[in-house]
């Protein structure tokens, strides 16, 4: 009875939403039957052959209780689904069958019984198990109502055998079967989080992925447009307000950007390249972007970059770029007066490596030893007051500390409140072979682009004249289109506008360009289709992604369909001469 509560108890651990036409119980004892029929299968054949070897008084009655145990054992391995009912049947008939074959055999059959109790022992359960396990077991008592001679000593030893072994085994199988049913269970009930957690883990992937289409695009008519007008004669008085609503616009896409670097980071599908780059010459670009921003603060920005760092190496500059900026703008934020200094310095050199350490150090407000240990944290700026007087998201510390571990490296902050910050991160770079012309210039904001987006980091490079180009632009938004053309118009292309993927085939059968600019989330016809059927008519022209998604799933199929690179929504004439430029110039 004890025992049948315990299987209860722990078949109902199994939440209902969990159970499927089995429970955790019920696929326990399914196996636990099968491995007993297929051991009882086995030993019945041999309990046969010693059968017929040993000749016992009663060869016929002691071969039918093996036959029958054989034959039981091969209907339930055949019939799985009705295994339970055949077991009860073999114990309904050898449970009477026991006691009479010792009675007419003796001893020699006694010494078997603790190998048949077993059987029951494993493929029953409750009160079955019990009662089949005591009956068989029991039969050994039975050995003085045979009527030949028999070892009295061997009898009584057989008795005590047979009861010891068959407790040890109901207890040993009983446990057995209760740790594998909790078991189980705890794993159906793992296996349903994760299942609920990638669930989430694609919605949130969605979510992620239809709320930067659905921000970017309109972004990128507020910044294309203002960056528009801007380069244009337009009025003092209206220059100001412009540039507000271009910062602000700049503002909101590097939060954008901040919450989907954080997404990936947590999700583990941030990747990372290592490609040769100048490490020299992005540091100095990273610190040179932010000259202007200090100089109107009235804070001296300084850069220190030992003589011993090897210039040349493999890595990841985009993201170095962007650890960097993330530290270099939060130091000028929270700094009033003094400096802020970017020192490089090399810790350890090996002829393959280098380990660098970067420190940023300013003489801003400095932080509470206390609240320095949760400051990388995500959402987490030292106190309220500075979040109400400088604003922010908080995530930048977070994603600095995330990608410098992604990187293999590690990140640590000393600061003293009044005196200002040092925040050191040390990594280790591969030493390029080859000389390395690129320096990597950084964006406005940390980057989000994928191990592709090399390819479009802003240059400082002079907008040349590209009369000679055509460029076919491809989008479903109008207001995307006005963008691009007035952006492109700027820099001297010729200019043709398509709404659908299927006026974009119509116009590249018509006419051969230079480029194709190509959305990839166009209702009826994606980009990704739209550029295969492009390439399968044999159209070679370099078509670009130009697209507000940003995730690399969706980036990955636009360039395996064909694409030759992706630029990301908001666009200025930088980014589009950048891309131009390395397609037509």
């Amino acid at each position: 009875m004890a025992k049948a509560s315990l299987d209860k108890s722990l078949a109902d651990k199994i939440p209902a939403n969990i159970k499927g036409s089995e429970t955790s119980a019920e696929i326990i004892r399914k196996s636990l039957r099968r491995g007993g029929f297929q051991l009882m299968a086995f030993f019945s054949a041999i309990i046969i052959v010693v059968i017929v070897l040993a000749r016992p008084d009663n060869v016929v009655i002691a071969l039918c209780i093996g036959i029958w145990s054989l034959v039981t054992s091969c209907a339930a391995l055949y019939f799985q689904s009705s295994s339970a009912s055949i077991a009860k049947m073999w114990a309904l008939a050898t449970c009477p069958a026991a006691p009479i074959i010792i009675v007419v055999n003796g001893i020699l059959p006694a010494s078997l019984i603790p190998l048949m109790a077993v059987f029951p022992i494993v493929f029953l359960t409750g009160r079955w198990r019990l009662g089949s396990m005591a009956i068989i077991a029991g039969s050994t008592f039975l050995v003085p109502f045979y009527d030949g001679a028999y070892d009295h000593g061997m009898w009584v030893r057989l008795c005590i055998t047979n009861v010891v072994v068959s407790i040890l085994i109901y207890q040993l199988v009983s446990r057995l079967e209760a740790a594998l049913i909790e078991s189980n269970a705890k794993t159906i009930k793992l296996n349903h989080a994760l299942a609920q957690e990638r669930k989430a883990s694609a919605a949130q992937a969605r979510f992620l992925a239809t709320m930067s289409h659905e921000i970017r695009t309109p972004l990128n008519g507020i910044l294309g447009l203002t960056d528009v007008v801007l380069s244009k004669e337009i009025s003092e008085s209206a220059r100001p307000n412009l540039e507000r609503i271009q910062q602000s616009g700049i503002s909101l896409n590097r939060i954008l950007n901040d919450v989907l670097d954080v997404s990936k980071l947590n999700a583990g599908k941030l990747s990372l390249e290592s490609a040769p780059f100048d490490l020299v010459s992005t540091v100095q670009s990273c610190v040179s972007f932010y000259y202007q921003l200090a100089q109107n603060k009235n804070i001296a920005l300084n850069s220190s970059i030992a003589d011993d760092v090897s210039a040349n190496v493999f890595g990841d500059a985009v993201r170095l770029s962007q650890i960097l900026n993330n530290l270099i703008s939060n130091a000028i934020k929270f700094t009033q007066q003094g400096s802020v200094s970017l020192v490089v310095e090399r810790v350890t050199a090996s002829s393959r490596e280098q380990a660098i350490k970067f420190s940023v150090i300013d003489t801003g407000e400095g932080i509470k030893q206390s609240e320095q240990v949760d400051i990388f944290g995500a959402f987490t700026q030292a106190n309220s007051s500075i979040n109400r007087t400088h604003g922010g998201t908080g995530l930048g510390l977070q994603i600095v500390k995330s990608l410098v571990e992604a990187m293999g490296g590690y990140v640590s902050v000393n600061s003293e409140v009044g005196k200002g910050s040092t925040f050191s991160f040390e990594l280790a770079f591969t030493l390029a072979k080859k000389e390395v012309d690129t320096a990597i210039e950084p964006a406005a904001e940390p980057t989000t682009e994928s191990s592709h987006s090399t390819q479009l980091i802003d240059q400082e490079k002079s907008l040349v004249d590209m009369s000679r180009g055509s460029v076919l632009v491809v989008d479903d938004n109008e207001i995307n289109r006005v963008v691009a053309q007035s952006l492109l118009e700027d820099l001297g292309v010729s200019v043709t506008l398509a709404s659908s993927g299927g006026e974009a085939l119509l116009l590249a059968s018509q006419k051969a360009f230079d480029l194709i600019l190509m959305d990839l989330q166009m209702p009826e016809m994606t980009g990704a289709e739209t550029t295969l059927e492009l390439r399968n008519k044999g159209v070679n022209t370099p078509i670009v992604a130009f697209t507000a998604s940003v995730v690399s799933d969706e980036i990955d199929k636009a360039l395996s369909s064909g694409m030759s690179s992706y630029i990301t929504k908001p666009v200025d004439s930088k980014k589009l001469s950048t891309v131009i430029e390395g397609h037509l110039g």
